[in-house]
C-alpha cells in the first residue's frame, strides 16, 4: 500500500485584500500538503469563529486594530493552534513573538506564489521552528499588554476614553496601566511618560515603530 498523503488546513488573517486575493488564487496550484481554509479580514471575525478555526493560522504582523500583535499570537497559541506571523519585524519582536508562541515568522516581501510554499515548508516541518525565548512581556497580562500599547500609541488620550472604548471601568484601566508600568520598571525600563512607555514596548518587541508601519505601507 502506498503512503497516506496528509493535508493541513491553514487559515489566513490578513488586512491587505490585494495580497490576500493573490495568495488565494496561487495557493492550490503551488502547494500539495496544505489547503487554504478561511480568510479573515478582522480579528473580531476570527475570534467569533475560533472554535472552528484550522490548526494552523497565518497572521498579518501589521494588522492594525485594538489588539496588539503579541497578544494575538498569545491568544492563538493558548488555544493549541500553531501561529505563523507574516511580516518584516525586528529581532526584538522575533524574540517576543517566539516567547508568546509563534512557530515561524516569514517576511512578506516574497511573491504571492512564494508565500504559500514558504508556509507549507513550515507546516510540514521543512523549516525549523523558532527557538523558545524568554521575554519580559510574558510577565504582562493580556489586558496589561492591550492597555499599555493603546495608551503608548495614543489610541486613547485618557484612561477614561480608553475605558469607554474597551467597555471597562476607568479605575480598571488605570489599574492595568499602573501594574503594567510597574512590571516594566522592575525590569529596568523607563516608562514614566507616554513616550518612554512607547520606547519601552518597542525595546522589548511588543510594539511596532512608526517607521515599520510606514515601511509596511499601512500608514
Amino acid at each position: 500500500m502506498g503512503a497516506v498523503a496528509y493535508t493541513f488546513d491553514v487559515d489566513f488573517i490578513h488586512r491587505n485584500p490585494v495580497l490576500s486575493s493573490a495568495i488565494m488564487s496561487e495557493w492550490q496550484s503551488s502547494t500539495e500538503a496544505t489547503t487554504l481554509g478561511k480568510v479573515y479580514t478582522s480579528w473580531s471575525s476570527f475570534s467569533r469563529d475560533h472554535p472552528r478555526a484550522a490548526h494552523w493560522i497565518v497572521l498579518d504582523a501589521f494588522f492594525d486594530d485594538e489588539v496588539p500583535l503579541p497578544l494575538k499570537v498569545r491568544t492563538i497559541a493558548a488555544t493549541g493552534r500553531r501561529c505563523i506571523v507574516l511580516g518584516r519585524v525586528s529581532q526584538a519582536q522575533r524574540s517576543a513573538l517566539a516567547a508568546e508562541g509563534a512557530v515561524a515568522i516569514l517576511d512578506d516581501d516574497s511573491t504571492a506564489a512564494e508565500i504559500p510554499r514558504q508556509i507549507e515548508a513550515v507546516v510540514v516541518g521543512s523549516v525549523a521552528p523558532l527557538p523558545t525565548e524568554s521575554s519580559i512581556g510574558t510577565r504582562l497580562t493580556d489586558r496589561e499588554i492591550q492597555v499599555l500599547e493603546l495608551f503608548a500609541q495614543r489610541r486613547a488620550l485618557t484612561a477614561s476614553t480608553m475605558a469607554a472604548a474597551l467597555g471597562l471601568r476607568t479605575t480598571t484601566v488605570r489599574g492595568h496601566l499602573f501594574r503594567g508600568r510597574r512590571k516594566l520598571t522592575a525590569a529596568g525600563l523607563r516608562c514614566a511618560t507616554r513616550g518612554e512607555l512607547a520606547n519601552a514596548l518597542q525595546e522589548i518587541g511588543y510594539s511596532h515603530t512608526d517607521a515599520q508601519w510606514q515601511a509596511a505601507g499601512r500608514w
